[in-house]
């Protein structure tokens, strides 16, 4: 008995409630699936609300959040957790984007940084050509020690290069950044919204259910999409949103704007990969959708557009103007996608012309070097890493293997160590 008065004492001497390494575990025990589920919808809710207001760092943590919390709520492969993923491999993009932006300034920084030290360099030449004159006699007796010392620290130096290059590799791996977490997400998301729509519970969801389904898989191709072009890898960007804008011709009307914008990045993702007949024709067919959609407009028979619908102050006068003010965008990336491929005919005749395998007059569009500057199609900021599709087979596979998400008999976090290498590297 005394020996437990004492324990108790020297709980309370410490701050601590005799029961209060019982009361946590117990509260937490006392959560009722009920108010996990509500803990997870409303991450999610917060994070669709921080997607809204732009402020992308609070969404990633939210949506990894409601990601962690649904995974062990439902299991990682349940329909509950598919806008889940599919909200946060979009924000793990946008994510991506903002880093590529500060990054690209920071470059911009440094090179101007540089200008202007080569012209306080070029100011002071003449007063460093005096000095450098007066000081040639004495530097001379130094040259052989300093050539020495330098050798020596050029070995060293390569070396450390060697170990912190090597390191570097390895962190790499160890820590992918977040447009390959985006990816793994979307491509998990991609998976049971497939498995949903064609699995072998297909049957037993209603029609507004499944409308419901496939457009959230074909906005998950179209995130794909703009996730491979931002890595440059336009094969991959090209099928996505190729079997974006076939499933969205089967199950929108013709007249949707969703139709038109993926035919728009389509075009984009053409050119760039020097399919520039191709890119253009992707490109008329979008302005070919919003004329169609400003003439239903007009004559009050367009189809209902779903992102409108809880917007009060739309009008279809408003969406008219908005639609005419895109139409000369699209127009001008098809002038910079025709003037692409005539740099591209004149870089090829002028290559045939220097190894003797043509001549000046078979160059075709224009083989003067003096021709006027082309203007590149414009980009986002791209984030280079090696990025590669698995088979339809192996999506579990991917699933399991790419997004490091473990199926152990456990009872491990399903969603592990995707959604935690995502918020360090958030923060």
């Amino acid at each position: 008995m005394a020996a437990t008065d004492l324990e108790n004492q020297t709980q309370a001497q410490s701050g601590k409630s005799p029961n209060t390494a019982e009361a946590s575990p117990s509260k937490k025990n006392d959560e009722t699936p009920a108010d996990q589920k509500a803990q997870a919808l409303m991450a999610l809710s917060t994070g669709k609300r921080h997607m809204l207001c732009q402020d992308i760092p609070a969404a990633v943590e939210s949506l990894g959040e409601a990601c962690e919390l649904m995974s062990v709520e439902f299991g990682e492969k349940a329909p509950e957790c598919a806008e889940a993923y599919f909200y946060y491999g979009k924000a793990l993009l946008e994510m991506a984007r903002l880093e590529s932006g500060v990054l690209g300034n920071a470059l911009d920084g440094d090179g101007e940084s540089e200008k202007s030290e080569e012209d306080e360099e070029m100011e002071g030449g003449e007063s460093q050509e005096e000095e450098g004159a007066a000081g040639e006699a004495d530097a001379d007796g130094l040259k052989e020690a300093e050539a020495e010392k330098s050798e020596t620290d050029s070995v060293e130096g390569e070396k450390k290069e060697g170990e912190d290059a090597a390191a570097q590799e390895v962190e790499d791996e160890d820590d992918p950044s977040n447009l390959q977490l985006a990816w793994e997400m979307l491509e998990l998301a991609k998976m049971v919204f497939t498995e949903q729509l064609e699995g072998e519970k297909k049957g037993s969801i209603t029609p507004e259910v499944k409308t419901t389904i496939e457009k959230k898989l074909c906005e998950t191709f179209l995130t794909l999409g703009e996730v491979s072009l931002e890595n440059e890898n336009y094969v991959q960007a090209v099928e996505d949103l190729s079997l974006c804008l076939d499933r969205q011709k089967a199950s929108l009307p013709s007249d949707s704007r969703s139709i038109a914008e993926t035919h728009y990045q389509l075009g984009v993702a053409l050119g760039f990969h020097m399919k520039f007949e191709e890119a253009v024709v992707s490109l008329e067919a979008a302005i070919a959708v919003l004329d169609a959609r400003i003439a239903n407009l007009k004559s009050k028979t367009e189809s209902p557009d779903e992102t409108k619908k809880d917007n009060i102050f739309h009008t279809r006068e408003k969406e008219i103007a908005e639609i005419e003010s895109l139409i000369p965008e699209i127009k001008e990336k098809i002038t910079d996608t025709n003037e692409m491929k005539d740099e591209s005919v004149r870089k090829v005749a002028e290559m045939k012309e220097q190894i003797g395998f043509g001549s000046s007059s078979s160059s075709g569009a224009g083989s003067s070097s003096s021709s006027s500057t082309v203007k590149p199609i414009s980009a986002k900021p791209i984030s280079s890493i090696s990025i590669k599709r698995k088979a339809e087979s192996d999506l579990t596979e991917v699933a399991v293997k790419k997004a490091s998400i473990s199926t152990s008999k456990t009872g491990s976090d399903p969603v592990g160590s995707a959604i935690e290498r995502a918020k360090k590297s958030s923060t």
